[in-house]
């Protein structure tokens, strides 16, 4: 029976204050990827799962964790919960188990389980300054800072950990993901390799350099990199990951698949259109770069004309009772309504060049397509009711067009990487311009 030193927290992986569904969840996903009927002869997988198993009958159980928690996190109950001088000292050796620095990344983690990214990375950066050589804490505050787009902040923090100890795995592979989303492919690469060279069964290192491979054209190193993902992601018991993986070696290896499989790669596009739209839509600041970087470039490129595709239609509905006297046809003001889609794509080219970022057209296209989908669902309800609701077609203009600016202005700031500064001039100037390329269309086209 496992030692009643050892964290049963730790072990699952979650902090003190962690609610039973959150336990029950944890302890899911760690059986999946250490039950022994998925990794047969290993020793080590064996053991862990047997560690898993002892933490969650304890702490699954009310009575058997509160006493638990009474014997190991005495801050829970207070200090006057037990006035028994023995149980006192007994109870005080054992929190001390609990440094200042790990109740700041237990706090940390509860605050990133509820999407407070910012917050988090708050305590996780006290959890650090009190103890410099915090290995997990700047891990989990390169997770946050992943999961806003602050790149080069994650590279900060995983030189500070390759400092400390340069054979942790997971710091070379956020080094990847951060320097692969500023454009630095090859970089990347090498800073995958580092990862599966120090972890030899990292499966998300291998199909993320799978994917850098690809990117730059090394097709066969490609696939065998996604192959070697894929059956570990077998092993570990992650279907989604899996069956991911197998879509981009079928994608690898279909010759012509862009002409043969059209209607399969449309079909595709508006179910990645829906998925990324359901990440992000409710939460634009939060979750618009996780749905991004999820995309594969041709994934990302589909998305986004998808979209824009989306408002051009959507509003072409909307204004054609105020075009109507000119009798317009619906492919000239499909043509029309086009253009906020060219035009806000165009300028975000225009910004990546003359501010010298990294990214190319595709990320362009996919912040224009993401920008205006929120206005495009505001134009659909628009054409619905009757433009005799001036109250209520103004409001959903005005709730539309903010939406619309927000969302573009995340994506200058995560995707694009401008400073708030540059965005908060940038943003607005993207906005005019599109509106001005729009009204001198309309004038070249109908009068």
């Amino acid at each position: 029976m496992m030692g009643q030193s050892q964290d049963y927290y730790s072990i699952l992986e979650l902090s003190p204050d962690a609610t039973l569904e959150d336990i029950k969840t944890s302890f899911r996903r760690l059986a999946r990827k250490y039950h022994p009927d998925l990794n047969p002869n290993n020793i080590k997988a064996t053991e862990k799962f047997k560690q898993i198993s002892q933490a969650y009958e304890v702490l699954s159980d009310e009575k058997k964790r509160r006493r638990y928690d009474r014997d190991h996190y005495r801050p829970r109950y207070g200090k006057n919960h037990n006035n028994n001088p023995k149980t006192s000292v007994k109870k005080q050796s054992s929190s001390e188990s609990t440094t200042p620095a790990q109740r700041f990344y237990y706090q940390g983690i509860i605050k990133s389980q509820k999407k407070q990214y910012q917050n988090a990375i708050a305590e996780y950066t006290k959890a650090i300054q009190i103890d410099p050589r915090f290995i997990d804490a700047y891990l989990k505050r390169c997770e946050m800072h992943y999961k806003l787009g602050d790149h080069q902040k994650i590279l900060d923090d995983c030189y500070q950990i390759i400092t400390i100890n340069p054979s942790v795995a997971k710091a070379f592979y956020y080094q990847g993901r951060a320097r692969y989303s500023l454009g630095y492919i090859q970089g990347a690469i090498d800073s995958y390799s580092e990862a599966i060279r120090q972890e030899p069964n990292y499966a998300q290192a291998y199909y993320y350099r799978g994917i850098a491979y690809r990117d730059i054209k090394e097709i066969l190193r490609a696939i065998e990199d996604l192959q070697i993902a894929g059956d570990l992601f077998v092993a570990e018991g992650n279907q989604n990951a899996y069956l991911l993986t197998k879509q981009n070696i079928s994608s690898l290896t279909k010759v012509n698949w862009q002409f043969n499989n059209l209607v399969g790669q449309c079909l595709k596009a508006i179910q990645n259109s829906f998925k990324t739209a359901s990440m992000y839509l409710f939460n634009p600041q939060g979750e618009l770069h996780p749905a991004f970087v999820r995309l594969s470039n041709t994934q990302t490129l589909g998305v986004g004309i998808a979209y824009g595709l989306i408002f051009d239609f959507c509003a072409a509905i909307a204004t054609y009772p105020f075009w109507e006297s000119q009798n317009p046809s619906w492919v000239s003001l499909l043509m029309l309504n086009a253009v906020p889609f060219l035009a806000l794509t165009l300028m975000g080219g225009v910004v990546r060049v003359l501010m010298r970022n990294p990214g190319n057209f595709i990320a362009d296209a996919f912040i224009a397509g993401a920008s205006l989908f929120p206005l495009g669902l505001s134009f659909l309800l628009i054409g619905l009711i009757s433009l005799s609701q001036i109250i209520l077609v103004i409001s959903l203009l005005i709730f539309g067009g903010f939406y619309c600016l927000l969302t573009l202005y995340t994506g200058c700031t995560q995707i694009l990487n401008l400073s708030e500064a540059k965005a908060s001039f940038v943003v607005p100037l993207m906005i005019v311009v599109s509106t001005w390329f729009y009204c001198l269309t309309f004038v070249l086209m109908f009068s």
